[in-house]
């Protein structure tokens, strides 16, 4: 690290009687004690630590023209001393990173008096440069070698290159992975699909032997043994053609076989492959799906595995079936004249240098060309789910020039790899034309002074040309192979991805489930260390009312998603009539427990379809019961279809109170032990609000209810409310008990009362 400070920094350092071959550890931030920007350094060596904080400025030194002309400016920077501190290092001790919401600080504690001692601050962009530093000082303390900087980040970063690893929960860097892995992983989809690929095996030997045979009875033997009057088969034309037509009939046969075969795997395969990943999908939690954008994990997912498809549709059977047939060439060139078939070879290890090299540049080209066309997807998809904001605002100036970088990108990424393919296989190419030409001159001197015939020429330049030919498409087939591994991988990065919420291993399924909810000192935080919840305590007695009330974003909607696991708490515990929510199965829990949230969500379907995704055994009387508790039978009936409406994307759009009608009916559908409420009505209007709560109060008898609301007016019925602030529990009580109370309840309730009277209405 001290290699990278600039040299005015190590001068004013020795200045100060630190030299440079003393440091033993070193350090930057960008913050001083105070919070201001600038440039902090920090060192240590075996007796003392040393902070220096300044600040760089440029300089003009003009210097005039040795020659008539105008004089030069030369630009220099200049670092100015902020502050200085120095510290022996036996008086510090417990060295400490503390991190914050958006910055962090290097903290010790004196072995004088046991005071604490705040030694440097910084943004989070230097904690991980800190963090190694508060381990060094600990090992110049102990007396212990310095540990390795690349320990630090082990979790985060590839040891052998550096890159950070695209998730850290999978400690898999896409540059360094073995492709014989990744190979081996997708041969096990094929393991299920064994006989046909033996089948294949014995269609390929048979196309092989066949494509081996035809040039010698097409050259060699109908020269030598046709046309020839010494031949065995002196004027038997129609025997020869006979033979070829038969060879090609029964050739073109294996063919079709072995592609109807290989499709038919192809497509099992690549289907098996999608049901995989989408399963892993199902499996992972909500966080995985909160960085990432729709289009480009749809990208991923499809487009990957049709590549992978297309791949051992096309790539690997023209592989295996040239790879086989050269072998065999090989050994028939080797019989018929060894000297012949080293010179043709003498191209193949230029050939295969540059393969290697294509190889490892494609992979580059073609991950840069992915990465264009999901982030294209992506924010095609997020422009054309949001087109009602687009249009409202007048941006589509703004979101065309968007898509227009998003696809230059592309474009210029494809416009490489076409530019390098353009270039690099008619090279490769043109390598190999060299041993063609050596078997042309040679030869034709050896036919000349008689030592080989001409049908035996003949017969090796048409092998020859049966091997350069395969040779030349394999430098196709690496560019699907390099787009085939890069698809495996990030596939294989989604089936790997270990879930932040899981199942327990022996799970619980109570058969009854009575609704009693315990939270007991529940924190959780989205991002370390910026508790959402914290420390927050309470009971719900089973078939009761409990009203959360609160400000935008303290943290209300977060409990619920916390109840039925949709995150997982960061300490403490939820329990269900004694037993942590950790320890119920998701379907016993999500049995349940169900949630009407503010954000409601109709799939592509028929209302019936929606209404019955709670639950598909659900006769249409319960259906329409259902509905009518949530007052959403009206409005259906009076639609043209009714309940076989088809809604969802492209189809009838339904305005916002109607679509969390359904949702609310979907909810009753499921009949659970546990009802969220999470502003399930926020988008109606007073009266069908009115209505819902009537029928909502009659559903909830013996039946636990978390109702989440900001009119504080429809929880007036609650058996109890919390009051939930900053992420803290700081009230909680019936309504009476808290408005006399005159705390955060009391304010609350007051300012909407008052926004209602100066409206005219009297609460």
């Amino acid at each position: 690290m001290v290699n990278n400070f600039p040299a005015q920094v190590l001068d004013l350092f020795a200045k100060k009687g630190i030299e440079t071959a003393s440091i033993q550890a070193a350090a930057h931030s960008d913050r001083d004690l105070s919070g201001a920007l600038c440039e902090c350094y920090l060192v240590a060596t075996n007796q003392y630590l040393a902070i220096l904080s300044g600040i760089f400025s440029v300089v003009e030194k003009k210097k005039k023209a040795i020659f008539r002309g105008p004089s030069h400016v030369r630009i220099r920077s200049q670092f100015t001393e902020l502050s200085y501190a120095q510290y022996p290092l036996d008086s510090l001790s417990d060295f400490a990173v503390e991190e914050l919401l958006s910055t962090c600080r290097l903290t010790a504690v004196s072995t004088t008096d046991g005071g604490y001692i705040r030694l440097a601050c910084s943004t989070n962009t230097h904690k991980d440069g800190l963090s190694r530093f508060v381990r060094h000082l600990r090992d110049l303390k102990s007396g212990k070698p310095l540990s390795d900087d690349n320990e630090a980040d082990s979790d985060t970063v590839c040891p052998i290159c550096g890159t950070r690893y695209p998730n850290p929960n999978r400690r898999v860097c896409p540059k360094c992975m073995s492709k014989s892995h990744l190979i081996r992983r997708l041969a096990g989809f094929f393991l299920k699909y064994s006989r046909s690929l033996i089948v294949i095996l014995l269609l390929l030997i048979g196309m092989s032997a066949l494509g081996v045979l035809t040039p010698y009875i097409s050259s060699a033997f109908f020269y030598d043994e046709v046309l020839s009057e010494n031949g065995s088969f002196y004027g038997q034309v129609l025997l020869v053609l006979s033979m070829i037509v038969s060879i090609r009939i029964f050739s073109v046969l294996m063919s079709m076989a072995n592609g109807v075969i290989t499709s038919r795997i192809a497509a099992k395969v690549t289907y098996d492959l999608k049901m995989t990943i989408f399963n892993a999908i199902h499996r992972l939690s909500l966080g995985f799906f909160n960085g990432r954008q729709t289009g480009g994990l749809m990208t991923q997912v499809n487009s990957d595995a049709q590549t992978i498809h297309q791949f051992f549709l096309h790539g690997l059977t023209h592989l295996l079936v040239n790879g086989v047939q050269i072998v065999v060439l090989l050994c028939v060139m080797l019989y018929v004249n060894p000297l012949l078939t080293l010179l043709s070879l003498l191209a193949i290890p230029l050939y295969i240098v540059m393969i290697r090299f294509c190889y490892r540049r494609l992979h580059e080209l073609h991950a840069k060309r992915f990465s264009g066309n999901r982030a294209l997807s992506g924010a095609l998809s997020d422009i054309l789910s949001g087109i009602r904001v687009v249009k409202a605002f007048s941006k589509e100036k703004q979101e065309i020039n968007r898509f227009n970088r998003y696809s230059k990108r592309l474009a210029q990424s494809d416009e490489n790899l076409s530019a390098f393919q353009s270039i690099a296989f008619p090279l490769t190419n043109f390598l190999l034309s060299i041993g063609g030409s050596l078997i042309w001159a040679f030869g034709g001197w050896m036919v000349m002074k008689g030592e080989l015939t001409y049908g035996l020429l003949l017969s090796f330049v048409a092998y020859l040309n049966m091997i350069y030919a395969p040779l030349q498409s394999f430098a196709q087939i690496t560019n699907l192979a390099t787009d085939c591994l890069n698809a495996c991988s990030r596939l294989f990065e989604i089936m790997d991805t270990v879930p932040d919420v899981v199942e327990a291993e022996h799970p619980l399924s109570p058969e009854t489930v009575k609704g009693h909810v315990s939270f007991r000192n529940v924190e959780f935080s989205y991002i370390k260390n910026h508790k959402v919840i914290d420390g927050i305590s309470f009971e719900i007695e089973a078939g009761k009312t409990i009203g959360i009330v609160g400000h935008t974003g303290a943290g209300k909607s977060t409990l619920a998603n916390l109840l039925i696991r949709l995150y997982d708490v960061s300490d403490g515990e939820i329990l269900i009539d004694g037993i942590n929510v950790k320890d119920l199965s998701f379907e016993c829990l999500r049995k349940n427990v169900a949630i009407v949230s503010q954000e409601t969500y109709l799939f592509v379907g028929t209302i019936l379809e929606n209404i019955r995704y709670a639950r598909p055994d659900a006769t249409l009387d319960e259906v329409l019961t259902a509905a009518r508790i949530a007052g959403a039978h009206d409005f259906i009936m009076q639609l043209p279809d009714g309940y076989a409406t088809m809604v969802g994307t492209g189809y009838k759009d339904l305005s916002g109170g109607e679509r969390q009608r359904v949702s609310i009916a979907r909810a009753v559908l499921r009949d659970p032990r546990i009802l969220i409420l999470d502003e399930a009505t926020s988008a109606m209007d007073t009266e069908t609000e009115r209505q819902i709560h009537e029928a909502l109060e009659r559903l909830s008898v013996g039946r636990t209810t978390i109702m989440i609301a900001h009119r504080l007016s429809t929880l007036r019925g609650a058996d109890k409310l919390i009051v939930i602030d900053d992420g803290k529990m700081p009230e909680s009580g019936t309504h009476t008990e808290l408005i006399a109370k005159k705390g955060i309840y009391h304010k609350l309730y007051r300012m909407q009362v008052e926004a209602l009277k100066n409206i005219g209405i009297e609460e």
